[in-house]
């Protein structure tokens, strides 16, 4: 199975690349996307709702609540509750409610790789029969500008669906925030035409991906259904061993232009689509490149006598967080305590950022001190841990180079070097050989200043 799984993933992701080329593709999700960010699924739900409102049901329904959830049909649920109680109910998951102990709902790895599959263009439509605003805050995450357009359709009639811009995400039965959410199977009866329309313009001459979505007692399902064959590729990403044993959804195991892939975890499933593609999160993995988004669409002239301010920190920001030797060993941390201790660098180094190279270098000394005096690579736990005092020495390394044009200069440029060295034998210590390479470096760079 997870053969399998692997191989059709690797097809779909073929798929959204020639998408790409050709305006994108289409992609529907339902409420299995947002599981992991704490969105109870429509069972839970309907516990829940029982739970908390238990004079608006029977007896009988209270029992299923505990006993036997699958005699309960979600839509009928919601219909016992009103308007006002059905969007306090999504409320508490999405916002949070510190009284019934409920967190707010976070972003997952599922969103985050959707917005950024969205923001380089792979994706042209989002379809969403949710009502959580999760994909946008990652669209705002993944920095994602311009923005899609967002379309609420649960609160509207007519649509002319041949005017939705793309990109765009579309909320088919309303959002949380909305006027109208559609849970009620006569909501969503009366919303059917206009369901349809949106499916028939979006068309079955681009590539659907289906995730997350289960279909039952949906008139959305009768609408895909209809619009088949699909001329370039349905994918239904089924979290569950096979589809929902239902009449309308025979088509997808039985359509030759429909590949069901079994058994996908949202949130690994478009990790592993991201990957393949090779489409990074540069908002974590490149976060100089989101800089530069800034220095593109922000007029800094409009800050008036703070433009040369705000340039020159995003300026600084940039050199520093895309400075080889840190980014190179940043990469070959694999060391969990190892990792903490260089992301606590990191910040540090960040701060410097706000401070002048002056400022910039007589810190590095004092953080080189601090850590040479508070660790002891005696200590067996530091035994694998070469990689931190070798980072200082490229730290004092980089500030010998900015030293050289600073007049007067805080260090001779002997003595940043001299604190180089110093760190290449702490990491000599607990790995012999492993700083050949750095100390050579800084051999030839004392060379020079002899010269």
């Amino acid at each position: 199975m997870q053969n399998n799984r692997d191989e059709l993933l690797n097809h779909l992701a073929a798929s959204l690349k020639d998408a790409k080329a050709d305006g994108g593709a289409i992609l529907l999700v339902g409420a299995g996307i947002s599981v992991s960010a704490g969105i109870p699924p429509a069972q839970k739900l309907m516990k829940i709702a029982i739970e908390n409102f238990p004079n608006y049901f029977t007896e009988e329904e209270q029992q299923f609540a505990q006993n036997d959830l699958n005699q309960l049909q979600y839509n009928d649920i919601m219909t016992k509750l009103s308007n006002v109680k059905r969007k306090e109910l999504f409320k508490w998951f999405i916002e949070g409610n510190k009284a019934k102990g409920i967190k707010k709902a976070k972003l997952n790895f599922a969103h985050i790789a959707i917005a950024e599959l969205l923001k380089q263009g792979y994706l042209s439509r989002i379809l969403t029969v949710n009502f959580d605003p999760l994909l946008i805050h990652a669209c705002y995450m993944v920095g994602m500008y311009p923005f899609p357009a967002i379309y609420d359709l649960g609160a509207m009639g007519k649509v002319n669906a041949e005017l939705l811009h793309d990109p765009s995400i579309v909320y088919l039965n309303g959002q949380h925030v909305g006027f109208v959410q559609r849970n009620t199977t006569d909501q969503l009866k009366d919303h059917s035409d206009t369901l349809t329309q949106i499916v028939r313009s979006t068309g079955c001459s681009k590539t659907w991906v289906v995730a997350g979505y289960s279909g039952e007692n949906d008139p959305l399902m009768n609408a895909l259904n209809e619009l088949r064959p699909y001329n370039n590729w349905l994918y239904w990403l089924e979290y569950n061993e096979q589809v929902l044993q239902k009449e309308s959804h025979q088509f997808l195991e039985n359509d030759e232009e429909c590949k069901v892939i079994y058994g996908c975890d949202a949130d690994k499933s478009f990790m592993q689509i991201a990957d393949i593609l090779e489409c990074s999160l540069d908002f974590i993995e490149k976060p100089d490149v989101e800089l530069s988004l800034y220095e593109r669409e922000i007029n800094f002239q409009t800050a008036a006598n703070k433009q040369d301010y705000f340039t020159k920190k995003l300026k600084n920001y940039k050199k520093l967080l895309s400075e080889p030797q840190l980014l190179n060993f940043l990469d070959k941390v694999d060391d969990f305590d190892t990792s903490l201790i260089l992301q606590g660098l990191t910040q540090k180094i960040i701060h410097l950022c706000r401070i002048s190279e002056e400022e910039q270098i007589i810190e590095f000394v004092k953080i080189g001190e601090i850590f040479k005096k508070q660790i002891n690579f005696d200590d067996i736990q530091f035994k694998n841990f070469q990689k931190i005092p070798m980072m200082f020495a490229q730290i004092f390394i980089i500030a010998y180079e900015k030293n050289i044009d600073i007049e007067p200069k805080p260090f001779e440029n002997g003595a940043l070097l001299d604190f180089a060295w110093m760190f290449t034998e702490l990491a000599e210590k607990t790995k012999p050989n492993c700083s050949t390479e750095i100390r050579e470096h800084i051999k030839d760079l004392k060379n020079s200043i002899e010269v």
